[in-house]
């Protein structure tokens, strides 16, 4: 299998460099939901305008946010 991004090998969707992106990503967006009323989408449009967001998870946002995964993934992010 290969990276959806970057076509690297890759166990799932991803490659293990945007795998840990997607991670950190995902861990950082309860810190953000914590500390301000913010849906996972409106989340990832904020990590790709921060300039001093990384590229590997600047991909992923992208990817995330194209997707309907990414949607599904969002409504099940917002009932937590």
């Amino acid at each position: 299998m290969k990276c959806e991004i970057c076509g690297r090998r890759a166990e799932s969707r991803f490659c293990e460099l945007h795998r840990k992106a997607e991670e950190n990503l995902r861990e950082k967006y309860e810190e953000w939901k914590k500390a301000m009323d913010i849906c996972w989408e409106d989340y990832l449009r904020e990590v790709l305008k921060n300039p001093m967001t990384g590229l590997w998870v600047k991909e992923v946002a992208r990817v995330l946010l194209a997707s309907p995964e990414g949607k599904e993934a969002s409504s099940t992010q917002k009932k937590v």
